[in-house]
C-alpha cells in the first residue's frame, strides 16, 4: 500500500548527513501567487532530519540537497528511502495529494520564484533526548 504525501500522516521526511542547505520550491499556486523558493540550513556534521510541510496555497513542491554529504527522503514512516537530487535540474517533485517524481527539472519554475530563505515550510526535526 502506498502512502500519499501530506495525507493521513504522509509527511515528507528528508535525512541528510553533514552541513548544507535543503532547498524547497513551492509552486503551482491555486491562488495565482508567485512561486516561493528558499533554503533551510544545517551546520550539523552528523545526521539532520527535516520535515517538509505543505501549504494550502501551493499544489506542487520540489526539493534538493546542497550539502557535503548524502541525503535521502521518504513519506511518513515508510521503509522506502530514495536519494535526493543535488540541483533544481534533478529535484524530487511532490504533488499535493498526488504522485511523486524521483527526479524532475524544475529550474524553469525557480527562475520566477521569490526568495524565502529561512521562511519556507521546511523544518528541522529536533533530536529526542
Amino acid at each position: 500500500m502506498s502512502v500519499t504525501a501530506f495525507r493521513q500522516g504522509g509527511a515528507v521526511i528528508v535525512v541528510t548527513r553533514g552541513p548544507g542547505n535543503l532547498n524547497l520550491l513551492s509552486y503551482s499556486s491555486n491562488a495565482k501567487i508567485q512561486n516561493h523558493v528558499g533554503a533551510t540550513n544545517t551546520n550539523n556534521s552528523g545526521v539532520t532530519r527535516f520535515l517538509i510541510s505543505h501549504s494550502y496555497t501551493f499544489e506542487q513542491f520540489a526539493f534538493h540537497w546542497d550539502g557535503q554529504g548524502e541525503a535521502a527522503w521518504s513519506i511518513g514512516n515508510g521503509l522506502v528511502r530514495q536519494p535526493v537530487g543535488k540541483g533544481w535540474n534533478a529535484a524530487v517533485n511532490i504533488q499535493w495529494n498526488g504522485p511523486t517524481s524521483g527526479s524532475l527539472d524544475v529550474s524553469g519554475q525557480v527562475s520566477s520564484a521569490v526568495n524565502r530563505d529561512g521562511a519556507v515550510t521546511c523544518f528541522i526535526i529536533p533530536e529526542s533526548t
